[in-house]
Formats: C-alpha cells, structure tokens, sequence
C-alpha cells in the first residue's frame, strides 16, 4: 500500500514508532504486531515491515515466543578489537569504563570449568563476576573461575583493573598460552538482569583460558556482550 507521496505504509508507521521507542526504557517490551496493526489499521505484513526496519537499526529486538523489545540504537554500539583484555582494548580507543556489581566467592567449579582448569569434579574455585559499564550503560558480563591452589586470595579492594591485569600484576603469575573461544547463547535470567536486555536475547560469549609456565591452566573467564556491540577481532597471520 501506497501513500500519495510516494513513501511506502510501512516507512511511515516505521517513522512514527522510531520517536516512540526511543523515549521507552531499554529492555521494555513493545506492543504485539498485532495490537500495532490494528491500531495503524494496516495488515500484519505491512506492520511487520515497519518493525523490520527498526529490527535492521537494532533499535528493537526480537525474542521468539515471547515479543519485541527496546534495544540499544545502532549508533550508541561500541566498536573493539579485541586483542588482550576487553579493558585493555577500550582503553587503546581511548575510552574509558569501570566496573560494577563486584563480587568474589569460592563455589565447586561447574564441570565443565573443572575439566578446562584440569582439576578433579567437586573442587573449589575462585569465582568472579562483574558487570562493565561504559557511557553509563551495562555493555558486557563477564564471570571468571581461579584455582584455589595457584591464586592467592584476594578481596574486592584489590580488584582495580581488569582480572588478567590482577593476576598478572597483584597475583605476580604470568601467562605462557592464551586460548579464546566465541560461542553465542541466548540470555539467562542473570544475564538479562545484568545487561539490561530482555530473556532470551541472543548474546555474544567469548572466554579466555589461561594457563601459567609449566602450561598449568590457571584461569577461565568469560565476557558476555549483547546484541547491540560491534566487536572486531584480530588475528595474527604468519607466513611462510
């Protein structure tokens, strides 16, 4: 359907729900598309082309089963290469961030963990999780595991930096092998929470495993970033 103007329906009700969604608070879920249709009194097609285009600017996301919701807009997503520490690599775009919601326990090692750090199932780890916050808005969760037996224990006081950073320079261990994994995942619970983004929202896992000299693996963490991060990464290449 056609609007005398030239411009397509599906454009201006996309237009008109733009202003709307940018005053909602992150996370809020939208109306259905269907309530949406028969307000603007248009097909669910052309109500789904509009959320499409709001969709493409990551302004909305979709979470199946359960709506669309209010995201982060493409232009406030922070742009990493990921070389060292995500502290460190905001740092070398010179920004700045900090970190909040802080906390060291020691729980038994998950058994996936306990086989990363190759310790028997049942053992006890250190575990820290913390939320980095950058212009004022969660922007990646990550959680971090230690072994007890080659990492002194150490308190939040201690934690200025990055984890790598505390190990490295307050621990004084060094690293000899660093092996990262990506994996994507749909949002728990605590991540949702963490974040600011719905349930079920698809997000970006990356871990970093660390092992000392001797090749001992010594840490295991895991940064969670939303949807809405542009993250680069670089990888060394080596020829012949």
């Amino acid at each position: 359907m056609m609007e005398c103007s030239g411009i397509p329906q599906y454009q201006k009700i996309a237009d008109e729900l733009r202003e709307k969604i940018r005053v909602m608070p992150l996370g809020m879920q939208i109306e259905p598309e269907k309530t949406l249709a028969e307000q603007y009194g248009v097909s669910r097609g052309t109500m789904r082309q509009a959320i499409d285009i709001l969709v493409r600017e990551e302004l909305v996301v979709r979470v199946r089963g359960r709506g669309s919701f209010r995201t982060h807009p493409k232009e406030q997503t922070l742009q990493l290469t990921i070389e060292t520490s995500v502290l460190d690599s905001i740092r070398m775009i010179g920004e700045k961030s900090k970190i909040e919601h802080l906390s060291i326990s020691t729980v038994i090692a998950p058994q996936r963990i306990a086989d990363m750090l190759e310790i028997p199932h049942g053992t006890k780890v250190r575990r820290v999780c913390r939320v980095r916050i950058y212009r004022g808005e969660p922007f990646a969760y990550a959680v971090g595991y230690l072994r007890t037996d080659l990492t002194p224990p150490f308190f939040k006081r201690d934690f200025k930096t990055s984890l790598s950073d505390l190990v490295r320079n307050t621990l004084h261990l060094r690293f000899t092998a660093r092996v990262v994994e990506c994996f994507a995942s749909a949002a728990d619970p605590v991540l949702s929470s963490a974040l600011a983004i719905p349930d079920g929202s698809p997000v970006l896992n990356i871990s970093f495993f660390c092992k000392a000299y001797g090749g001992t693996p010594i840490l295991v963490d895991t940064v969670s970033f939303p949807s809405s991060q542009i993250l680069r990464f670089s990888v060394p290449y080596k020829t012949d």
